[in-house]
């Protein structure tokens, strides 16, 4: 094993003198990521403030004037505009209006009678600033509607409670964390694949098929140094890289929460995301990442070796991401969790038992089996890669 902590050394020591991918690969995550939420929240916070603050542009037909008086009544949250030029539709759609709403020409008949009339409102769901102005209608016309009800049993000498016979009161069983800890547990698996794969794959082609275009393999070679000792050294030193992407990428994101949740005012969400980011949740993730890096990482090596430039390695080896982000999509569909087949189908059980793990809902016989799999799984590559890699032919295809 000396021997392979020596070709492990080696390469990091080459990486060591490669300034701009010591600066790619430790320090832009702590630039991007702060960067990227510190935007997406100012810009979300500016955007909310200029609706809250801007009237919603309303086009109303309202023959009768039955509603004209309550949304007049109200100039913050709405304005009333003329009738558009061309289709009302593609007026909303050209962003001239929020909403249009046309009210029945009977109305104010139907509201004498006590009988019912319709209200058409026309909105734009693909925006935002459109469902704002619908949802703003809908709480400007409960209380109108409200009061409507309360005269008609009124005149009826009816108690007031015969328009509300039930009361239903709705508790949440999912507590900020739990509901936090669920929506970790969808996007963290997918995300810890995608960058340790990512992680060890240029470093992966680099000590790969790259050593073979610099022709420093056949000196490496000519050492005592065993050849199995040589790609365990050249396996650990990708292992470790995809590892050291993916903490720093995590650590990055960890720092860049306070970010998002102190902009949208959601101190709740960052007192949840910190209770549930535990030690031993933290420790049971990195403990079945392990062995799912060092699957990737024999994957990788076993192309690159095998390859007979790094393009031809890149190749080989950069389809490889996609099936990680079909992997990673395809677990974060609902329902998935209810298929208990999926608990002995290798890399899927481990997003489903990290998964479940943050979402405080630990099936610990699942999270073993996917463990116990991985590791059995990785060691494996590791044989079988060491085994076809020690051959003459595939270290020095070229």
């Amino acid at each position: 094993m000396r021997g392979a902590l020596l070709i492990a050394k080696k390469e990091f020591l080459e990486l060591s003198k490669d300034r701009k991918t010591l600066f790619f690969v430790f320090v832009l995550p702590f630039l991007l990521y702060p960067a990227i939420f510190g935007m997406v929240a100012k810009m979300g916070k500016r955007d909310a403030d200029q609706n809250r603050n801007k009237a919603s542009r309303v086009y109303l037909v309202d023959p009768s004037g039955a509603l004209t008086g309550l949304l007049k009544a109200d100039p913050k949250h709405f304005e009333l505009m003329p009738r558009p030029e061309g289709d009302v539709k593609q007026a909303i759609r050209d962003q001239k209006l929020e909403l249009a709403v046309e009210v029945a020409p009977d109305a104010a008949e139907a509201l004498q009678k006590q009988q019912t009339f319709t209200i058409t409102a026309t909105q734009d769901e693909s925006e935002h600033t459109s469902e704002l102005a619908l949802k703003r209608f809908r709480e400007a016309l409960r209380p109108q509607e409200k009061a409507w009800i309360q005269n008609r049993l009124q005149v009826l000498n009816a108690s007031p409670q015969l328009a509300e016979p039930v009361k239903l009161e709705v508790k949440n069983a999912a507590d900020t964390a739990l509901e936090v800890g669920k929506a970790m547990g969808r996007m963290l698996p997918y995300l810890l694949m995608i960058m340790m794969y990512s992680g060890s794959m240029q470093h992966g082609i680099y000590t790969t098929a790259g050593e073979k275009e610099r022709h420093t393999l056949l000196s490496l070679m000519a050492t005592r140094l065993p050849r199995n000792q040589i790609i365990l050294g050249k396996l650990l030193y990708i292992f470790s890289m995809g590892v050291i992407a993916a903490l720093l990428n995590l650590l990055s994101m960890a720092l860049s929460i306070p970010s998002i949740a102190g902009g949208s005012g959601s101190q709740g969400a960052l007192g949840a995301v910190a209770a549930i980011a535990n030690p031993v949740t933290l420790g049971l993730t990195f403990l079945i990442m392990v062995p799912l890096g060092l699957f990737f990482a024999n994957f990788i090596l076993l192309l690159g070796v095998q390859a007979k430039n790094t393009i031809e390695a890149g190749s080989a080896i950069t389809p490889g991401i996609f099936l990680v982000i079909f992997l990673g999509v395809f677990t974060m569909m609902p329902g998935v969790e209810k298929m208990s087949f999926l608990s002995y189908v290798p890399v899927v059980n481990v997003c489903l038992a990290l998964r479940k793990l943050f979402s405080q809902q630990s099936n610990w016989l699942e999270y073993w089996v996917a463990f116990a799999m991985t590791v059995g799984l990785a060691g494996l590559m590791t044989f079988i890669s060491t085994r076809l890699l020690n051959r003459e032919k595939a270290l020095f295809n070229a």
